[in-house]
């Protein structure tokens, strides 16, 4: 990562806590980076539970979008120094750090534990309200993906599944279990988890379910130890369940599928969420906790194979769509950007509305362009506030020929459209109730043409027709009066004026036609009479 100070890399390796079931190696770093001042003279505190894989990649997803300069701190290596943790959020309460990044559960609970005044925005998160909410200074992004996921999986893997088992241990395991509960009816499926304390259970468990199930799903856990998945995985191949989990590194292990977030996408989110905090537009209160609608998916075929279940073709390539995302987010990540848009722009070749390449796209262009949208959007935000709704337009589209997947820019210009035909309709009917009919009609008329899809204006503009429709035959008489006079500027005001109120009236037509004709005749005539 280029955004702070690496010290000498150590590798080591180490067993994580079983909410992640496998080993990781990872490099030590230094506890803090150099900090960079933003705007308003500070800097956003990230706080990472661990340095491993699928955290560094959430973190480069929150430094490609935040607006603020980070400065990155590693818990298990403030908790190796004696001391190092309580004096690290005594100093943080006390400076003028606006808000804390908590990368993961380790590091969301001992911030929620430490900090009284700081708002915390956490990632990487399962079962978030396992958090404690209720503060309203805690918001963030769940890295959960909804059971529904696995449940639809399933039943395109087999079509017949029926039965569907799970177990947990905690609290947080316990949250996801009940998911299920609610989910698998939709899917003419029957979910049943069991709480279960130990491995010795756990095996017994195991053995009440083997008659009729078609699926077991993994919740996270920490029942799901080397262990007890080891039992699992064998367990499933010799009785053709299929195995599900969220857990990447588990199907390569042993397991028939995976599904996990997207966990730069969960970065991008999480800066996003910060932005708004740090902008004053938002706050934890109002943020709450989001998901992300991106996912990655997994397929180990070799034990599907073993396990004697037949694997759909729709099902193996979207597993290849996921190994081929993985490259491109690799290439992304080491800041190789024209071969990782070559990636995702063969992905959307294959699948149009994929959102993870559309996503990683847009990052991408953003990255060549430097700060060009940026500016373009931030200009056009400056127009739109000041109610200069055509310059707004004109800069959100220059942002949508740089990249046209930018839906904030799409979004920009519906709301330029939106707000200026409303300003429109309300001028129509103020203008109305001055006793200015036909320029309300005008206006009504102008709000349409802006917005054509706004049906407050043309119930608005339909209401003003109908008001003066009866009088429209006096107004003709007069109108027919000032043509007879030869008074052809008021008769043409006249006719055009009934024409707004009944665009099709045949006679006002005509004389309008007669009066334009007979009103440059007569200034032909005395032009020539001078000459």
């Amino acid at each position: 990562m280029n955004s702070f100070l690496r010290f000498k890399k150590i590798n080591l390796c180490f067993a994580v806590s079983a909410i992640f079931l496998f080993v990781f190696l990872f490099e030590k770093k230094s506890l803090f980076s150099i900090p960079v001042a933003n705007k308003s003279g500070g800097y956003v505190e990230v706080l990472l539970s661990l340095d491993n894989t699928i955290y560094e990649q959430s973190l480069y997803g929150i430094q490609s979008v935040i607006d603020s300069e980070v400065r990155i701190t590693y818990l298990n290596i403030l908790n190796e120094e004696q001391g190092a943790l309580a004096k690290y959020f005594r100093e943080l309460e006390s400076s003028d750090v606006p808000l804390l990044i908590a990368v993961g559960p380790l590091a969301a609970k001992t911030a929620k534990e430490n900090l009284n005044k700081t708002p915390i925005v956490f990632t990487m998160v399962n079962s978030p309200k396992s958090l404690g909410l209720e503060s309203g200074r805690l918001c963030g992004v769940s890295m959960d993906v909804s059971i529904q996921d696995f449940f639809q999986t399933l039943k395109e893997i087999n079509p017949d599944a029926r039965n569907v088992y799970s177990a947990y241990s905690t609290e947080e395991g316990g949250y996801s279990a009940t998911e299920g509960e609610y989910e698998d009816l939709k899917n003419k499926l029957l979910f049943n988890a069991k709480k279960t304390a130990n491995g010795a259970e756990f095996s017994k468990y195991l053995e009440t379910i083997s008659e009729e199930t078609d699926g077991f799903y993994m919740v996270s856990d920490p029942i799901y130890d080397r262990k007890n998945f080891e039992i699992l995985s064998a367990f499933c191949k010799k009785h053709r369940i299929v195995l599900m989990t969220p857990f990447p590194s588990l199907v390569k292990t042993g397991a028939t599928f995976g599904i996990s977030p997207d966990y730069t996408k969960i970065g991008v989110l999480t800066g996003s969420m910060a932005n708004r905090i740090l902008s004053g537009s938002s706050h934890c209160k109002k943020e709450g906790v989001i998901w992300s609608d991106q996912t990655s998916f997994y397929l180990n075929e070799e034990y599907a194979n073993e396990s004697g279940l037949k694997i759909p073709q729709s099902i193996a390539d979207r597993a290849k769509l996921t190994g081929l995302l993985a490259a491109g987010v690799n290439l992304l990540n080491d800041d190789k950007l024209k071969a990782a848009k070559s990636v995702f722009e063969s992905i959307l070749k294959k699948d149009a509305k994929n959102p993870s390449a559309i996503s990683y796209l847009n990052l991408i262009v953003e990255k060549m362009t430097g700060t060009k949208t940026k500016e373009l959007m931030a200009s056009a935000k400056k127009y739109f506030d000041e109610g200069k709704y055509s310059q707004a337009r004109t800069e959100y589209q220059k942002v949508l020929q740089i990249n046209p997947n930018i839906i904030p820019a799409r979004e920009g210009i519906q709301a330029t459209l939106l707000t200026q035909s409303e300003q429109e309709r309300a001028q129509a009917n103020s203008l109305f109730r001055n006793d200015r009919p036909y320029d309300a009609i005008k206006m009504a008329l102008a709000s349409i043409r802006t917005l054509p899809s706004n049906l407050k204006a043309v119930s608005d503009l339909a209401g003003f027709r109908n008001n003066q429709f009866s009088k429209i035959p006096e107004y003709f008489k007069e109108g027919l009066t000032e043509y007879n006079k030869r008074e052809y500027e008021l008769s043409i005001k006249i006719f055009e004026d009934i024409l707004l109120v009944d665009p099709g009236d045949k006679k006002a037509i005509e004389y309008l036609r007669l009066s334009y004709k007979k009103r440059d005749a007569l200034r032909l005539m005395t032009e020539k009479s001078r000459d």
